[in-house]
């Protein structure tokens, strides 16, 4: 997984921005742009408007953003910021990450129960659902120590798709492990002993040491919060497959699943 191009959603709602200082982290060790999107909207009268209010309030915000910037392009970033008016912000986060060829979405993420997340709409589905790269959901504070990470990783020789969705992430971990010097896992989750993969095969696929390869029967969504947090690991990367219509208002991938369960970061490949 190459990262040239970081979208961060910026929270109009807080001055701590999270997503921010990961970018800030990642673009300090590696040649990769940030572009920082704000989506705001307000119900104003028509006078308000024919005014030009949403035009003001575009401009203070980009002073808001251009503020939150300053020490990344102190640092030699290269950093780009962007304010939209539009009520739909879920849908304008995902336009945006498109309209700017965004490697990863970076945005950070809240708890929210069960029932808030079946019945209310969340920016946090919506992205993981229509986001056509990968997305990183920011839960904890930046951590500069060595970061442990648990990938998961679904064997199914007959189908391609998870093969290459494997690839990425093994990928992805790699890479990072190596700039990171991160403690790496793996976890492979299966229904019943006859879908049990070859842990030696496993082993050898993923390159690590033997005791870094969990596999575990069960659900898979049970099994990855359980062995994160009885590793207590500080990133969870899982292949998340979008759903639109009614299959997303039905059903809910593993990757939703775990969200709200998970302490440490989320990032969900498609």
């Amino acid at each position: 997984m190459q990262i040239a191009n970081i979208l961060v959603v910026y929270d109009p709602t807080t001055t701590a921005q999270p997503a921010l200082d990961r970018a800030a982290v990642i673009a300090g060790r590696e040649d990769v742009k940030v572009h920082l999107y704000s989506c705001i909207y307000t119900e104003l009268s028509k006078a308000e408007v024919e005014s030009g209010e949403p035009e003001k309030l575009v401009a203070a915000q980009q002073e808001i953003l251009a503020s939150a910037v300053a020490p990344l392009i102190e640092k030699g970033i290269e950093v780009t910021t962007e304010v939209e008016w539009d009520q739909d912000w879920y849908q304008a986060v995902v336009r945006a990450s498109t309209r700017n060829n965004s490697s990863v979405v970076l945005k950070a993420s809240h708890k929210h129960s069960a029932t808030q997340r079946l019945l209310k709409k969340s920016s946090d589905r919506t992205l993981l659902r229509q986001c056509a790269c990968p997305v990183l959901l920011v839960k904890g504070e930046v951590n500069s120590e060595a970061r442990k990470v648990l990938a998961a990783i679904d064997v199914r020789g007959e189908n391609e798709s998870y093969e290459g969705l494997n690839e990425n992430i093994l990928d992805f971990c790699k890479r990072y492990m190596n700039t990171d010097n991160a403690e790496l896992h793996f976890v492979n989750a299966h229904k019943d002993l006859p879908d049990r993969p070859d842990k030696g095969a496993l082993v050898r696929a993923c390159g690590v040491p033997g005791d870094h390869v969990h596999i575990k029967m069960g659900e898979p969504g049970k099994v990855i919060v359980a062995t994160a947090r009885s590793l207590g690991v500080n990133l969870v990367v899982i292949g998340n497959s979008g759903r639109s219509g009614l299959s997303a208002a039905i059903n809910t991938n593993t990757a939703e699943q775990v969200l709200d369960e998970l302490e440490c970061d989320l990032l969900a490949m498609p």
